[in-house]
């Protein structure tokens, strides 16, 4: 390789580089798509921003060196793959920054880096392709950006003019001033998000973004009128607008004006409002797939991740948790299983995703359930006794008990702590509740034969059953409803209960654990079983048992009912909840 006109032969297009893979000092491994995004996620103080951190030092300095001079933790080792010639990497160097002479000395600048000594470049080049040398060192300011929440506001702030006209751009400003095109892509997504363009201000002493359009034509730089000036001097700097607004466009300012092979972003969605998050996380995956970039970054919300998804881009997710001996795990959702995930449309509009944030998740059958033990846990008393805050718990509604085992699979499978809350008579299907158990990582084996005693009872041959029966049964339930209109939902449900109360199983969601009279004692093994595998059921029977008495059986006024009069309060419901944080490890 030379440092003459030789080193412009090479093709730009070979060159390309990624991270491969990030090991861990607890020994995990992540596997990061080439063009695509990482999102790191986890609950608070897990190590994400951190983790972010250390993977750019190690890039920059060297694994060993990285270990020694920032006294990384979390990251053991870091692997890139490199495709290009040394003449090829330079070619798409000089491509992306400005090679200038100033006192005999060869330097190259672009947005973010200015000055570095061109003769370092070719150095670090060669000891890169010929893996001389760990670390990236110089490259890193010409391979990746690392943009956090002070940098990116920083960004919208104004810059000076370059002294001379066909002086490099350092900052992504001048590369505006230089291209209409991507001035232009910027308007567009800025349009889309906030709904409201950009003027780039090139009249003052400092270039700076305003905004809002003068509602005037741009005049020829010899021919500015005093209208346009007196109309661009009304429209607000964007340094004095929000920090939502200033912190992503200073983000996507950067990455719409430079190429780089790898972006990693610390909380891109800081300061944005939900569909503001929505659209970031969509926009970031269509640059990540349009300009062949891998995006890593680290987050708190689900609404970026859903904007991510809804982007087409190669999409993988690793959660952090923190182990019993204070070391950082990684649990990785790969691409693939992530769009199965996102094609489910149970999944899709469930709320499944912002257990990623949560240290406990638990799963219930209906909305209902969710909001009357969420109101339980925050009520629960005394305060003291939990053992995790009620925001780290998240009540998730599985549609019904045949969505419990797949919420529980993808969950568990980025190491989320899961405990399923299904209605006792979950027990009347052997295949549900062996499917469940399965999904929460249970053998069967081990429950089965206490199954098969304690449900004995209700295979045998009905007992017969008198209309006067059925009739009172019917009217306990429905008679506090009379005023209803007879809807079809209403209709399905009588005609459900007529058939259940026809069934030796009622008598489990009526009477609860109370309705095994023959072998309470499997019974009991087998409840405590199921607990112990995360399937917490409800002991009586289903959630509106809870509190019997309200006038209001079932139906949409139950909820309400119930927490007025107190019945989450109350000592059968507490003792459910301190089931559900004990099976997930958080015993009281």
């Amino acid at each position: 390789m030379t440092n003459g006109p030789a080193a412009f032969n090479g093709d730009p297009n070979q060159f390309s580089l990624s991270l491969t893979t990030v090991e861990l000092t607890s020994g995990d491994v992540i596997r990061l798509p080439k063009s695509g995004v990482t999102a790191i996620v986890g609950p608070n103080n897990s190590g994400k921003s951190t983790l972010l951190r250390e993977i750019t030092s190690h890039l920059n300095l060297g694994d060993h060196v990285a270990k020694q001079i920032d006294r990384t933790f979390i990251t053991r080792r870091t692997n890139i793959e490199l495709l290009g010639e040394e003449e090829d990497i330079l070619s798409w160097i000089l491509q992306h920054a400005k090679l200038s002479t100033q006192g005999g000395r060869k330097t190259l600048s672009r947005p973010g880096a200015s000055g570095i000594s061109y003769g370092n470049i070719v150095e670090r080049i060669t000891n890169l392709s010929r893996r001389r040398e760990p670390g990236l060192h110089e490259l890193s300011q010409l391979f990746f950006f690392y943009g956090d929440a002070w940098q990116r506001i920083m960004g919208a702030n104004p810059v000076e003019m370059r002294d001379n006209l066909d002086g490099a751009a350092t900052s992504p400003l001048h590369t505006l001033q230089d291209d209409k095109g991507l001035f232009d892509e910027l308007c567009r997504l800025t349009k889309e998000v906030f709904g409201q363009t950009l003027t780039l201000d090139r009249l003052s002493k400092q270039i700076n973004l305003r905004v809002g359009e003068t509602g005037l034509p741009s005049p020829r730089i010899d021919e500015v009128s005093y209208e346009y000036r007196e109309a661009l001097a009304k429209l607000p700097h964007l340094l004095d607008q929000g920090d939502g607004m200033k912190s992503m466009i200073g983000l996507l300012t950067p990455l719409v004006t430079s190429a780089y092979p790898i972006v990693f972003i610390d909380e891109p969605e800081a300061f944005l409002h939900p569909p503001q998050a929505i659209s970031l996380g969509r926009i970031l995956g269509e640059q990540a797939k349009s300009k062949s970039t891998q995006v890593v970054l680290a987050t708190h919300d689900r609404n970026l991740i859903a904007g991510l998804l809804q982007s087409g881009a190669d999409v993988s997710i690793v959660r952090l948790d923190r182990s019993k001996d204070d070391r950082t795990r990684a649990h990785q959702l790969n691409v693939e299983d992530l769009k199965q995930i996102w094609d489910d449309p149970v999944l899709r509009y469930s709320n499944v995703l912002d257990g990623l944030f949560h240290k406990l998740v638990v799963l219930a059958e209906a909305e209902g359930d969710c909001r009357f033990y969420a109101s339980a846990i925050d009520e629960f008393e005394p305060r003291d006794a939990l053992p995790i805050l009620p925001s780290d718990v998240l009540f998730v509604p599985g549609g019904g008990k045949d969505g419990l085992p797949r919420l529980a699979r993808v969950l568990r499978s980025v190491n989320v702590p899961v405990v399923a809350s299904p209605d006792l008579d979950i027990l009347n299907n052997r295949d549900k509740i062996r499917t469940l158990v399965e999904a929460m990582g249970g053998d069967w084996s081990t429950v089965d034969p206490d199954y098969r005693r304690a449900v004995a009872e209700f295979s045998q041959p009905r007992e017969n059953v008198r209309v006067s029966d059925i009739l009172s049964a019917l009217n306990g339930i429905f008679s506090s409803r009379q005023d209803e209109p007879f809807s079809a939902a209403i209709s399905q449900e009588f005609r459900a209960q007529l058939r259940s109360k026809d069934s030796p199983w009622h008598r489990l969601k009526e009477f609860g654990e109370l309705a095994f009279r023959q072998d309470p004692s499997s019974a009991q093994r087998l409840l405590a079983k199921l607990a112990e595998l995360g399937v917490v059921a409800v002991r009586v029977g289903e959630l509106e048992r809870f509190a019997p008495q309200l006038g209001v059986s079932k139906g949409a006024a139950w909820l309400p009912a119930a927490i007025q009069a107190g019945a989450h309060r109350s000592d059968a419901v507490r003792a459910h909840v301190a089931a559900l944080l004990a099976a997930g490890g958080a015993g009281l």
